[in-house]
């Protein structure tokens, strides 16, 4: 049985598609959605502060801009559920595995743009880095 899946997700329909399949597949797991900036290409400052387990009325002024249409995204396609919302910042795939680990969370489940050789090594892949790198079971969606 799951009891509590970590999705993570950023400002793109896999992102939207991520959640939306959590919260069918895991209809009475506890969801905690976690949004990782990374400082200098999301323009923060540098005292932004990160936000654990936050509930939807405690993240008014929190991270960005991006955050925000994240944040915004969350709570219309969650809809009634209650779910729990984290703002990390630094290297996304680091974040998200050390948070996963910490939380003793169940599943994993988060986007990936498929992307495939050169791109790849260019570009990085979070996904690819996240679902190496944790020993939480993870699922991703393409």
């Amino acid at each position: 049985m799951t009891d509590s899946v970590l999705v993570a997700m950023d400002d793109s329909p896999l992102g939207r598609e991520a959640l939306a399949l959590a919260l069918e597949t895991f209809p009475d797991a506890e969801v905690t959605v976690v949004h990782v900036a990374y400082p200098d290409l999301d323009m923060l400052p540098e005292d932004t502060e990160e936000v654990f387990g936050a509930s939807f009325d405690e993240l008014d002024g929190v991270g960005d801009e991006t955050a925000a249409s994240v944040f915004d995204t969350v709570r219309e396609i969650a809809d009634d559920r209650d779910v729990a919302v984290t703002f990390l910042t630094g290297e996304a795939e680091r974040r998200i595995v050390a948070y996963a680990e910490a939380g003793e969370f169940d599943h994993v489940v988060l986007g990936t743009h498929g992307r495939s050789g050169i791109s790849r090594v260019l570009i990085g892949s979070v996904a690819e880095a996240v679902t190496r790198e944790t020993d939480v079971p993870t699922t991703l969606v393409k």
